[in-house]
């Protein structure tokens, strides 16, 4: 497989009745080949921020690869679409929040992934990854829309106030949630 043809397979299933069924459904057959995948986005780093993890973009699909360092841990944010993650290699917690109308969070779950795990984010949650262990977590994320180019929302870790997702202040919230003992 090439990234064109996995462009190609997910441009497909995105266009269909059920976009985030039909993409999970594809991702689930990426599992018998985690290494392959890898080694197909190994020339991304996935650290360091968007510019750096998408390598697909359109109105209605963004691919990513995503890397975790070891302690790394997210603010509380949200998508704007909803999102499929696949693990590669590593371990990542997902905290996931419901979103209340007031823009405020209530926990609703913790899924542990490890490779070859798959998780979906529906578009109303928001949540915290966080890398397990000694090496980095990376996953293939695939969301419903232009991830970078969409309404987004991040939440301050201390506060849990919601604010609109602005990268200049991101990497100081992800340090402070990084820095506390576990997710908000």
């Amino acid at each position: 497989m090439t990234i064109a043809d996995l462009v190609q397979q997910m441009s497909k299933a995105v266009a269909s009745s059920d976009p985030q069924a039909a993409v999970r459904a594809e991702m689930e057959t990426l599992k018998g080949d985690l290494a392959g995948i890898a080694k197909m986005l190994d020339y991304l780093p996935g650290t360091g921020g968007n510019a750096n993890q998408a390598f697909f973009r359109a109105p209605n699909l963004s691919l990513l690869k995503v890397s975790f360092p070891n302690g790394r841990r997210t603010p509380p944010h949200n998508h704007g679409t909803w999102a499929n993650i696949l693990v590669l290699s590593g371990s990542e917690k997902n905290t996931l929040y419901r979103r209340n109308a007031d823009e405020t969070l209530e926990r609703d779950h913790e899924i542990v992934l490890t490779p070859g795990s798959l998780v979906t984010i529906p578009a109303n949650m928001a949540h915290v990854a966080e890398c397990l262990g000694d090496e980095p977590a990376i996953g293939l994320h695939v969301y419903g829309a232009n991830v970078l180019g969409i309404d987004r929302l991040m939440w301050d870790p201390d506060t849990l106030q919601a604010h609109p997702l602005d990268w200049r202040k991101y990497e100081p919230l992800a340090l402070r949630a990084s820095a506390m003992n576990g997710a908000p």
